[in-house]
């Protein structure tokens, strides 16, 4: 637990920078990509985007664990409890992420959102995001992180019978045919 704690400080990493992060995201966005992309501030994606985090199924739960803060207890559930992914146009009708666009836009969309923010004073800035963050701080979000590297340790000592078979195509196979299998 101790170790997942201090990797997940890294990914957390990028919500203390004090300048805004807005994320981009094209094609998949699973796993640790997600762990990444909603530690930004503002996350746009492609319509046609695939976010989800399928390890929850043999491999344990997210890093970073900000799914709830995102989309609340019901679809943050659906999809840790499911391991299913969702669409960029799904994740933006539930909140995941800011907005979908076109993959074809999607750069020039990115573009005039940082341009709009760089607009703002920089002190401005920092203080709307600190405040925000310390909102979510006081939601708890701290101690879901904590909480979070507990159980992800927790899960990956767990030797279920998908953990088992993933593992033993692991070993046998490696990680194309273990996710295959999954």
């Amino acid at each position: 637990a101790w170790t997942m704690e201090r990797q997940a400080e890294k990914v957390l990493t990028f919500a203390h920078i004090h300048k805004p992060i807005i994320a981009k995201v094209q094609g998949n966005c699973l796993a640790g990509g997600t762990d990444i992309a909603f530690q930004c501030d503002m996350v746009l994606a492609a319509e046609d985007a695939r976010i989800g985090f399928p390890a929850v199924r043999a491999n344990g739960m997210p890093l970073a664990h900000n799914w709830y803060y995102h989309v609340g207890p019901q679809w943050a559930k659906r999809i840790m409890l499911s391991g299913d992914c969702v669409s960029g146009i799904d994740a933006a009708r539930i909140g995941l992420v800011l907005d979908a666009v076109p993959a074809a836009e999607l750069e020039a969309e990115v573009t005039a959102l940082a341009k709009r923010v760089a607009q703002i004073d920089t002190g401005l800035l920092t203080a709307n995001k600190r405040i925000i963050n310390i909102a979510m701080e006081l939601a708890g979000q701290k101690v879901l992180q904590r909480l979070d590297a507990e159980m992800d340790a927790r899960a990956h000592l767990a030797n279920g019978p998908r953990r088992t078979r993933f593992k033993k195509d692991m070993a046998e196979s490696g990680l194309k045919e273990a996710l295959k299998n999954r």
